[in-house]
């Protein structure tokens, strides 16, 4: 078996180096036409993803955010987690190695975040997760500007815009002259490189990036689920594995003159990483090579036309590679029921091809109606490689005979050679000016269906039985313009998010377990109620309230090995409001969130019920604030969070999962709830008139030793990272 090695990250920067050099002389630098912007300005940035047609933020049917690239850099900020972390309603989750975001209350797992993420209004989520890749997976360095919707945008896009809709509007070659370089060098084994460069022809105009991201990770002692005890009885501590690295490759080539709405996308996304405290809570003995790689072709036709009619063609191909080693359990465990340990090996993909079709028709005094079908064909056809020396599927697991390796049977069997089939079928009008210049009114429908053949594996002979989903996913949205600068909004949706390929198919490893018989869609319903006031040119508030029923949310439970199934239904209400403000060179925002549970239904028999909020801090702020005067620029932004609640089930004297045959008193170890904290980032930067830029950032400003809640009955929480200093030199051309 073949794995790639460290070196494989920068296998392409040597590419674009030279391409870097040649471009200086090809092209006059050209400023960033988002550079220096107003807060009125800001404001003014037209968004497409709550409508698919260009509108304000304040115009637009749903509670709308925009962040420019000139913030991210200005910030730091080096992935959409950084980014969402800032916003109101959104915070930090942990689970396994994945760094979610958790929204509204609602704790994230590692299966799935429950956004739905676009690229250039392009559906780019993972095709075997269902997952937004929020993490330094998706690279920002083509981000022109990120559209951040809050609630459910399933009347527009189907399964995953549950809790949120991310668009990156990515750069064309008019907006970066002829591009930049920068390399990022931090203690931890922080190491990042990006280029990219944009051209301007005739007939096509083509951009190319290339990003690389490469850490030690947060690597320290802590417990874990395994039940190992030093000689005093308390659980023996070992060093967590964290390593992570990823690069992006990305091209996008825009058609002029003739070709003008055509556009084509290359991205090429491959990662690397540990499982940290291990997919069974073993912190592994030894390293695990874990990568996988996406490759995705989009195209997108908007012919421009003179008539009322605006047809628009979509589609986008997905492969997804999985390469891993999983070191589930080390020599001896179990009492020595594993002398050799576990290993599982598996190398496989899956493919999926998405085709749209949608036209917009302008009615009279700004109104539009849209019509679109979309079809996504999803195909697993087995694994390349699947084995292990342990029989997953024999009684006990054993391991097999003289601790040789034996193929395990294909991970999604299941559904193997059966292609999932999801057909969706979309209305949306807008009222634009038909009800007066104050009132606007959109309203939209989807009606969704997937279907599939699925094989009852553990039945004789293996019959076929099929099975579907479907769901209408309704929403209207009340924009009222009332004084000056002020827009008022009654919103209402329902969203939700089918089971994804490995929630239903999961077989034959330690890595999933399936119950596909089983297994329900979720669904969110939320009602809003939204302001957004200009008080000044310099001073914007924004807030809104809300209640939301989060039915049937499917996460791994504790039950058998990385189980999923639906665990719980949950009723949430809350406040989420901000403040943007700028005056002269200094400008920023601050913000405030808080949810309050209604009420549950447990429908996992591991989980306790609880009459208040649950894993996530009831109260969440932000802020940021940045200046600059004579090419010096300082901007500091952090996060206060605050106290996080444990259920019943995971405090106490409680036995570890998963029948490793240990009880422990697990207030001992951690606290009743997780205390809350204060971090802070700083970045300053340096930058010579129309030239480099050289940067000094502080992560954890603070130092602070704070954590993140572990679900479940274990003795540890997540520890987050220490204080992280890290150096750039950034060089436009």
């Amino acid at each position: 078996m073949v794995r790639p090695g460290r070196g494989e990250t920068h296998r392409w920067f040597p590419v674009f180096a030279p391409l870097l050099l040649l471009s200086r002389g090809l092209a006059a630098q050209s400023a960033d036409p988002l550079e220096q912007m107003s807060l009125e300005d800001l404001l003014n940035i037209k968004v497409t993803s709550a409508a698919k047609m260009e509108q304000t933020t304040s115009e637009a049917p749903g509670v709308v955010s925009v962040v420019t690239r000139e913030q991210i850099q200005a910030y730091g900020w080096n992935s959409l987690n950084d980014v969402l972390y800032h916003q109101p309603g959104f915070g930090p989750s942990q689970d396994f190695d994945r760094r979610t975001v958790g929204s509204r209350g609602l704790f994230e797992g590692w299966n799935n975040n429950h956004l739905l993420l676009l690229v250039d209004g392009v559906p780019v989520n993972d095709n075997l997760y269902g997952t937004a890749y929020t993490s330094e997976v998706t690279s920002l360095l083509a981000a022109r500007s990120v559209e951040i919707i809050r609630g459910p945008g399933s009347a527009l896009y189907g399964s995953n815009a549950t809790n949120g809709v991310i668009q990156i509007n990515t750069v064309s070659a008019e907006d970066l002259g002829i591009g930049e370089a920068q390399i990022r060098v931090g203690d931890n084994g922080v190491r990042m490189y990006d280029a990219i460069v944009g051209r301007k022809g005739t007939l096509v105009s083509a951009v190319v990036a290339y990003s690389s991201y490469e850490t030690n990770g947060n690597i320290y002692a802590s417990r874990d689920g395994s039940g190992r005890l030093d000689a005093a009885g308390a659980p023996r501590a070992f060093t967590t594995r964290d390593e992570r690295s990823s690069q992006n490759v990305w091209v996008k080539l825009d058609g002029r003159g003739p070709l003008e709405g055509l556009s084509l996308q290359y991205h090429d996304q491959r990662w690397r990483f540990q499982t940290g405290h291990g997919w069974l809570w073993w912190i592994p003995d030894v390293a695990e090579p874990m990568t996988e790689k996406r490759q995705l072709f989009s195209l997108i036709y908007k012919p421009k036309v003179s008539g009322p009619l605006a047809p628009e063609v979509t589609a986008r191909y997905q492969r997804h590679q999985i390469d891993w080693s999983q070191r589930y359990y080390p020599n001896g465990a179990l009492d020595g029921y594993y002398p050799a340990g576990m290993w599982e090996y598996l190398k496989t993909d899956a493919s999926d091809l998405l085709v749209r079709g949608q036209a917009t028709y302008r009615l009279p005094k700004g109104a539009t109606a849209l019509a679109a079908v979309e079809i996504d064909r999803f195909l697993y056809s087995g694994d390349s490689e699947h084995a292990s020396n342990v029989d997953v599927d024999g009684a006990g697991s054993p391991p097999f005979p003289g601790g040789r390796t034996e193929p395990l049977g294909p991970w999604l069997d299941y559904i193997l050679d059966q292609p999932l089939l999801n057909v969706g079928v979309l209305g949306q009008v807008a009222t634009g000016g038909l009800l007066g210049e104050r009132l606007k009114v959109t309203g939209g429908l989807r009606y969704d269906r997937l279907s599939f053949d699925f094989a009852r594996i553990k039945d004789a002979g293996r019959p076929t039985r099929s099975m579907s989903f479907s769901q209408v996913s309704p929403r209207v949205a009340v924009v009222f313009a009332g004084a000056p600068g002020l827009a008022l909004k009654l919103l209402a949706g329902r969203a939700f998010r089918a089971p994804a390929p490995t929630e239903l198919a999961g077989a034959h490893t330690f890595s999933l377990g399936s119950n596909i018989s089983a297994l329900r869609p979720e669904v969110i319903t939320t009602y809003e109620l939204a302001c957004e006031w200009n008080v000044t040119k310099s001073l914007t508030w924004r807030t809104n309230v809300y209640r939301n029923s989060f039915d049937n949310q499917i996460a791994y439970s504790v039950q058998a090995n990385n189980l999923v199934a639906n665990v719980y239904s949950l009723s949430t209400a809350g406040l989420e409001t901000e403040l943007l403000f700028s005056a002269g060179p200094v400008s920023g925002f601050v913000s405030y969130s808080y949810s309050r549970r209604l009420s549950e239904e447990i429908l996992d028999a591991t989980i306790a019920p609880s009459d208040g909020l649950t894993w996530m801090p009831a109260h969440m702020a932000s802020f940021g604030v940045r200046a600059g005067t004579g090419g010096f620029t300082a901007a500091l932004s952090g996060r206060l969070q605050g106290r996080v609640e444990r259920r019943d089930s995971d405090v106490g004297v409680k036995e570890l999962p998963l029948g490793v045959g240990v009880t422990l008193d697990l207030d001992r170890y951690r606290p009743r709830s997780v205390p809350g904290f204060l971090t802070a980032d700083l970045k300053v930067a340096y930058r010579i008139p129309k030239g480099p830029e050289v940067s000094l950032q502080l992560t954890n400003l603070l130092d602070k030793d704070y954590s993140l809640v572990k679900v479940g009955p274990f003795p540890f929480d997540y520890r987050q990272e220490g204080r992280r200093v890290v150096v750039s030199g950034r060089y436009p051309f």
